[in-house]
């Protein structure tokens, strides 16, 4: 899924509001003929249909292109996960402080993580998820298809903890994993 701040864009620049199917016929037929996207891939792109499958980069490319920009790379500042790197892990340690991590997974999920060094990240986005905006969460790796496992989350500067005390962890994407993820580095 495509972030809130891409599909605002998409929302502004079509006049359209996405509450029905006619919506997606219309964004679809309004890119050139290049570039054109099909219905189904862009409601799987916004959310609106279930399916594991990442986005190529050129069809992140044809997005940009709509959005008046020459790539994706261009338009976010996001080097696209690669179909091919499905089996690289991304792992936390090794990702700088300041970095952005954007995570997909089904059904209509999405979070935005800045590293805050030390495996330690701040949510700093989230759509229909568990973890709110200000979380600090602990994670060890990112691995697109594979489940995403926050081993801590501190809400206001507490442990989030059960009934019983037990410190809580919190799993994205358990049945399909990630569906999309996007690292985008500091400068």
């Amino acid at each position: 899924m495509l972030s809130l701040p891409i599909i605002a864009m998409i929302k502004k620049k079509s006049g359209l509001d996405f509450s029905n199917a006619k919506d997606f016929e219309v964004l679809s037929e309004s890119f050139p003929v290049s570039d054109r996207l099909g219905v189904n891939t862009l409601k799987r792109l916004m959310g609106y249909s279930k399916s594991p499958i990442a986005p190529r980069k050129a069809t992140l490319d044809a997005l940009a292109h709509y959005l008046g920009s020459p790539s994706w790379e261009a338009l976010t500042g996001v080097q696209p996960v690669e179909s091919d790197w499905i089996e690289k892990a991304f792992f936390a340690d090794e990702i700088r402080e300041g970095t952005t991590v954007e995570a997909s997974w089904l059904p209509n999920r999405h979070i935005a993580l800045l590293c805050v060094g030390e495996n330690k990240f701040r949510v700093i986005e989230s759509l229909n998820g568990k973890l709110q905006v200000d979380d600090e969460v602990t994670i060890l790796s990112f691995r697109l298809e594979y489940p995403l496992q926050v081993f801590q989350v501190v809400r206001n500067g507490e442990i989030v903890r059960d009934a019983a005390g037990n410190e809580l962890g919190y799993v994205a994407g358990r049945q399909n994993g990630l569906t999309e993820l996007f690292i985008k580095e500091v400068a």
